[in-house]
């Protein structure tokens, strides 16, 4: 169901040719494709947007042409197939899993969108072309999202695993012990992710494929395998000081950033509303304490305390202390919670 709610949006802007002539318009229409939904992940209304001019004004005009419908097979399982289908992959048995997509594709009903409309032939097979060819690469393709999720999950729960600038996908995971669980698990996942990726890959051969869709659209040539880094194993010295200098760059950065949000915080302050001003503040503690407990658990697995630069730069420093001077002339309890939010 999933595959099938992403695969209708490559329907989405697709561009039908201009009608130059047409009844009740007084200029071209151009028509465009819009996909509505009916019913979350289950149906949807395939929609033509014509744009143009009627009775000496702009106009647009909206009609309903198909409906695009998951309706699984009776006693058929999406989770069983799914599972089938990865393991053939898996295992090498690229035949048995080919032999199993028209299975899915009977899952997707394209029908017009009422039983007594006339519909456009060529437009209803451009339709179910392109709707039954994009859910059939995402069915069968690596789901970016739900693969990185599930890392995450083991890489936090069962490694013990530390996220490090939250959003780039890197994680530092202790050796707790001697023997290889650690790196095995490390090792399977990276070997998941390359299987997973080469199958995902979608090259293109220009001397036989064009770049240019029917409707003028660049295709989905060169996808990227994935976009979650290689799974790398740390076990040396050297390797641990040149983490730990990437660190001490990218957390001084970052305090560097959370002294500018004081700042700005600082630079807000309205004495005609100071509950707001406490609600910002109350936020700030929140990202300063977070901080703190990152480089806290950093400073642990490292074995050590990491070189940060934890002074704002002058011109930060200087700005906060003229903002604590105007504002103890206003509030003084206001001004002490804000000085304590700049110290790290």
């Amino acid at each position: 169901k999933d595959s099938f709610a992403i695969a209708r949006g490559n329907l989405e802007g697709l561009t039908l040719p201009p009608l130059e002539v047409a009844e009740g318009w007084d200029s071209p229409v151009d028509r465009t494709i819009k996909v509505v939904s009916l019913s979350r992940g289950n149906e949807y209304a395939v929609v033509v947007e014509s744009r143009g001019r009627a009775r000496g004004k702009n106009d647009v005009r909206r009609e309903n042409l198909f409906r695009l419908e998951f309706q699984p097979p009776e006693n058929f399982s999406a989770a069983e197939w799914r599972t089938d289908y990865m393991e053939n992959v898996w295992d090498g048995k690229l035949e048995e899993a080919q032999a199993s997509l028209p299975q899915i594709s009977q899952c997707l009903a394209v029908t017009p969108f009422w039983d007594d409309i006339s519909v456009d032939g060529n437009l209803f097979a451009q339709i179910t072309t392109t709707l039954m060819g994009e859910f059939l690469i995402v069915a069968t393709s690596i789901d970016q999202k739900m693969l990185r999720d599930r890392i995450v999950r083991v890489l936090t729960s069962e490694l013990g695993g530390l996220p490090y600038r939250s959003g780039q996908g890197i994680f530092f995971i202790p050796k707790y012990d001697d023997d290889d669980n650690y790196l095995n698990t490390l090792t399977n996942y990276s070997s998941l992710l390359d299987q997973f990726g080469n199958v995902n890959a979608l090259q293109g051969a220009s001397s036989t494929n064009n770049w240019f869709d029917d409707n003028g659209k660049p295709r989905t040539w060169h996808r990227p395998r994935t976009n979650l880094r290689v799974l790398g194993y740390i076990d040396n010295e050297r390797q641990m000081n040149y983490i730990r200098q990437d660190i001490q760059t990218n957390v001084s950065r970052e305090i560097a950033e959370y002294q500018q949000k004081v700042l700005e915080v600082a630079q807000g302050f309205d004495s005609d509303n100071v509950e707001r001003f406490e609600t910002r503040l109350d936020s700030l503690r929140g990202q300063r304490d977070s901080l703190r407990e990152r480089v806290s658990s950093l400073t642990t697995m490292l074995g050590g305390e990491i070189d940060l630069h934890r002074d704002p730069y002058a011109d930060v420093a200087s700005g906060i202390g003229s903002r604590l001077d105007n504002i103890r002339g206003v509030n003084s309890s206001v001004a002490e919670r804000l000085s304590n939010l700049t110290l790290l």
